[in-house]
Parts: C-alpha cells; structure tokens; sequence
C-alpha cells in the first residue's frame, strides 16, 4: 500500500510537535502546550458501533453488509491503525454518505472522535472482522441493506479538478 499524505507528511509532523512539546523541549514553558490525543481504540467496540450506527448498511466488512459504499476489510497482515487516514477518507466520501444518511435513514450520523476510532479499529483488524458474521446484525438493520452501488457524485460546490 502506498503511503498517504497522511502518513508520509501530517503523522510525521504530529510526531515532531508531539515531541517539541515535551518538557524540556519547548521554547517557552510558560505557553500552553498542545498534544494531540490518540484514543484506546477497541476493534470489538468498533465492530459494534459499525452495525449499531448503520455503517453496515452501506459498507460490507468480511462479506456482511451494503454494497452502496466500498468495501472496507483490511489487509492480511496490518498492523497499524492509522485513524487519520481513516477520517481522511471517510472526509473526502463526507457530501456522498451525508446524502446517502440523509435518503436512507432520514438523518445523518453523529460520532465522537473515540467512535471514529473504535470504528477505524474495526476497519483495520483483519482478525476482529473475521469474527464479524450477518448473524452479528440485527434483523431490522439486515433488511435495510443497500444491494446496489450508490453514484451520488461529488460535492457540487468542491472545484472541479
């Protein structure tokens, strides 16, 4: 897999700051210091929230799921969590699934930063989602399953490209 800029150049950059703001590694000791804050992240909890939130609805994990959205099952073998990517490109898909909620449910979803990366656990855990079976999915969110691929388009105010 290719390394994102999120990877290559945002985590980098959060690493350095992590570090600058050490103690004795700051310039002025009497500033506040920011630090960004990374969750324990429960892949179990996120296999949860992917079904309680609807997430299965649109997106299939191991076979189990809609086929609106892409496919989200992990690489044999990762062993990295990379929860900025995950929201990057959850962001770029952001005008789509909002619509897509919006059509479907008649609302849009409302996560926590914690949610997002119990789910981006999730999303990441090839062996959590070899557990996931369409028994661990409730009949009434089973049914609404979307079994074609969804082309909403792109946000009609980004720039074209």
């Amino acid at each position: 897999m290719k390394p994102s800029f999120y990877r290559a150049v945002l985590f980098p950059a959060f690493a350095a700051a992590l570090f600058l703001s050490a103690p004795g590694h700051a310039e002025d000791d009497s500033r506040q210091q920011t630090r960004v804050a990374f969750p324990v992240i429960d892949a179990a909890k996120g296999q949860e929230l992917f079904v309680t939130e609807g997430c299965v609805i649109c997106h299939s994990v191991n076979g189990v799921g809609g086929k609106a959205g892409p496919t989200l099952d992990a690489e044999d073998g990762n062993t990295v969590i990379d929860v900025f990517d995950f929201t990057a490109r959850m962001w770029a898909g952001a005008f789509a699934m909002v619509e897509l909620q919006s059509q479907e449910l008649g609302y849009q979803f409302d996560l926590t930063g914690e949610e997002m990366a119990h789910i981006a656990g999730f999303v990441y855990d090839r062996k959590q989602q070899l557990l996931f079976k369409e028994s661990d999915v409730p009949d009434l969110i089973r049914d609404m399953f979307i079994k074609t691929r969804y082309d909403l388009g792109t946000d009609p105010s980004s720039p074209p490209k």
